[in-house]
């Protein structure tokens, strides 16, 4: 896979998750879709990894990997489709921009050797500051918003600690062979989920917009866009890889207001603007130090 077409499809992909988590729900509950996602996630990466002349590692240090990874993949998407409910896909694109944020946090108190600059606390300050914004909006306020919001958070905060893990746990395998031993061991606590939540789903009334979104999930969300991202990681500067955080949310904003009909709020722009901006901050000193190497490059 060439770098712009990894690139591209990381873009698009990130882009139009949340919206395909929202359609996803149509006529299935939030634990159904999750968990029919995974499972089709599954069941293609199995043949997916022969073709790419792979086995699926079953040692106990790749299931500490798998289980690792599947604090992110249950926890953080299980509570995104509960959230999805009741806040639009592109607010929850702009709050999972966080998760850059949050994960240098975490890595702060849990590994001596990475710790935050000042300027990147100034970013943390900045983003509360946009989240509070987005907490003024009277679309969040009322209803289910603040739980949905919330919500959210918490599935920022389960996939940054994922992240921040699997530097310990991670068993260095290929990013398809993780992907899809963790998809395996987040089946039951999937079925566990579903089981718990009481919600029966009469499949012959599943419309077409939650299959294909299930199916779209499924086969470019859960597998084409974690190897695109394995490979820009592998081969891209980390300045340039961040930046997807940034373009994202604002393709997803875009996507959710004019294909989905939800609502974007004054404040919503301007919290989700600030968040944005904290974000930039924070990865900043990233793209200095890429700007520096270039320009020495060239000298």
């Amino acid at each position: 896979m060439s770098i712009p077409v990894a690139y591209g499809l990381a873009v698009l992909i990130w882009s139009t998750t949340p919206l395909a988590i929202v359609t996803s729900g149509d006529s299935l509950p939030p634990m159904a879709a999750a968990a029919s996602r995974m499972a089709l996630a599954a069941l293609v990466g199995l043949p997916m990894l022969k073709l790419l002349g792979l086995n699926l590692p079953l040692s106990r240090r790749a299931f500490k990997s798998y289980l690792t990874a599947v604090i992110g993949i249950f926890g953080a998407m299980g509570v995104t489709y509960v959230a999805a409910q009741w806040i639009p896909s592109g607010l929850i694109s702009v709050l999972f921009g966080f998760t850059t944020i949050m994960t240098g946090v975490l890595s702060h108190f849990i590994f001596p050797d990475s710790p935050m600059s000042h300027k990147q606390w100034i970013a943390c300050g900045m983003g509360i500051i946009g989240l509070a914004i987005v907490f003024s909006d009277n679309l969040v306020v009322t209803g289910q918003g603040v739980v949905g919001v919330l919500l959210a958070l918490l599935a920022v905060f389960f996939f940054s600690s994922s992240n921040v893990l699997m530097k310990r746990n991670g068993a260095g395998l290929h990013p398809l062979q993780q992907t899809v031993g963790a998809l395996w061991c987040s089946l039951p606590f999937y079925t566990v989920a579903w089981f718990v939540a009481g919600t029966e789903v009469t499949w012959g009334e599943v419309s077409l917009l939650s299959a294909f979104s299930v199916v779209y999930l499924a086969t470019l969300g859960s597998l084409v866009g974690f190897m695109a991202y394995f490979h820009l990681i592998a081969n891209l500067p980390p300045a340039y890889v961040a930046l997807i955080t940034l373009i994202t949310p604002v393709i997803a904003l875009f996507l959710g207001s004019q294909l989905h009909n939800e609502p974007v709020t004054p404040e919503m722009l301007l919290g989700a603007g600030v968040i944005l901006l904290s974000l930039l901050l924070f990865l900043s000193d990233n793209f200095i130090r890429l700007w520096q190497e270039r320009r020495a490059k060239r000298s």
